[in-house]
C-alpha cells in the first residue's frame, strides 16, 4: 500500500478486502488461495511487533490515513489553489470540522468527509501537534494497545527469521496441535506424534513430551542455564550481564521451538523422529553461525569466545 496511487485515490472497500485477502493468504499458504481458518486473526497480524503483531500494514487504515492528508490540507493550507477551490465549491462559509456533504456530492468527496470525521478527534485534540503525517495518522487509527513483554524475545536480532515467526505463533499457542484440530472438527488420532503416550496439546508437545524434555535439557546443558516452569516467563525475568548473550539464548530457544515443531510434522508425514542430540546440535550450529556472521559490534567477539568455550554437547 506504500505506492503513489494509494495517496491519490480513496480505494473502494471491495478492492481493499481483495488486497487484504491476497496478503493474508500468502502469509499462511504462500499462495493467493487459502481455504482454512488462519491460526492468528488478521487484526492481530497488523499490529506493530512490540504490540504482539507482525507489523503488516492494515490496508483499510493505511488508505484512510493517506486520504486524511487531504483533510489536513483543507484545514491548514488555505493558500493552496486546490484548497481554495474546495472551500469555494463545497465548504463555502462552513466550519470544516462541522461541515457535512450533501447527498448529491460525489462519492469521493463524501468519503473524504467521512475520513475527516473519523480523524476529527485527533485533529481537534492535538494528536499531531498541528503537523499531520501519514504514519502518525495511521498509528492513531490503530488505537491504543498494550505492549507485549514477550516481543523482545520473539523479534530479537540474533534469531533466524523463520524461527522468529514460529516463536511468534508459539507464544500465542496457535500451532495446529491435535487438540486444536479436534476442536475444529478435524478427526485425528489425538495422541502426540513424538511419544504416542498423551493427547497432543501445546503444553504437552513443548513442555511435557519426553522428546521435547530431552531437547530442553540438552539445550540448557549447552548454554549453562536452567529455567523453572514456563521458559517464556523465565526469559522475560532473566537478567544477564550481556544483552547479546541474552539474545543468543533467546535465539537458541526460538530455534529449538522451530525444530520441535518441524520434528513433529516430519514424524506425522514420514514416521521418522530425529535424535534429540541431533536437533540441539543443529540449533547450536545455526546460532553460532548467526553470531559469527552478524554485525553485533564489539560484543560479538566476547560472545563468540563464550560460544566456543561451551561448544560441546554430550
Amino acid at each position: 500500500m506504500h505506492v503513489y496511487w494509494a495517496r491519490i485515490f480513496l480505494l473502494p472497500k471491495g478492492v481493499l478486502h481483495k488486497v487484504e485477502s491476497i496478503c493474508r493468504n500468502y502469509l499462511w499458504a504462500g499462495t493467493a488461495e487459502y481455504k482454512h481458518s488462519p491460526p492468528v486473526a488478521w487484526e492481530t497480524c497488523c499490529l506493530p511487533k512490540e504490540q504482539g503483531g507482525l507489523g503488516i500494514v492494515n490496508c483499510h487504515l493505511w488508505n484512510a490515513a493517506l486520504i486524511g492528508k487531504y483533510a489536513w490540507w483543507i484545514h491548514s493550507k488555505k493558500e493552496s489553489l486546490w484548497v481554495q477551490w474546495v472551500h469555494h465549491i463545497y465548504i463555502k462559509q462552513c466550519d470544516w470540522w462541522l461541515y457535512e456533504p450533501s447527498q448529491n456530492s460525489s462519492w469521493t468527496w463524501r468519503q473524504i468527509c467521512k475520513i475527516k470525521d473519523l480523524l476529527k478527534p485527533g485533529f481537534l485534540n492535538g494528536a499531531w501537534d498541528g503537523n499531520y503525517t501519514i504514519q502518525k495518522g495511521y498509528t492513531w487509527l490503530l488505537g491504543p494497545y498494550q505492549k507485549k513483554d514477550w516481543a523482545p524475545m520473539v523479534w530479537n536480532r540474533v534469531c533466524v527469521p523463520k524461527h522468529n515467526f514460529s516463536t511468534w505463533i508459539f507464544v500465542q499457542q496457535r500451532f495446529l496441535t491435535q487438540d486444536r484440530m479436534n476442536k475444529f472438527g478435524i478427526c485425528t488420532v489425538g495422541l502426540c506424534y513424538l511419544c504416542g503416550m498423551q493427547m497432543e496439546t501445546h503444553r504437552h508437545l513443548f513442555f511435557e513430551c519426553p522428546f521435547s524434555l530431552q531437547c530442553m535439557l540438552l539445550l540448557q546443558a549447552w548454554l549453562q542455564i536452567q529455567w523453572q516452569g514456563d521458559m517464556v516467563a523465565w526469559l522475560i525475568r532473566w537478567r544477564c550481564c550481556s544483552l547479546l548473550k541474552k539474545q543468543v539464548v533467546m535465539a537458541a530457544i526460538s530455534g529449538l521451538i522451530y525444530h520441535i515443531w518441524e520434528c513433529r510434522n516430519k514424524c506425522r508425514v514420514e514416521l521418522y523422529i530425529s535424535q534429540p542430540i541431533c536437533v540441539v546440535k543443529n540449533v547450536q550450529k545455526l546460532v553460532t553461525c548467526r553470531v559469527n556472521r552478524g554485525d553485533f559490534g564489539k560484543g560479538r567477539l566476547k560472545c563468540m569466545a563464550w560460544l566456543q568455550k561451551i561448544n560441546v554437547i554430550d
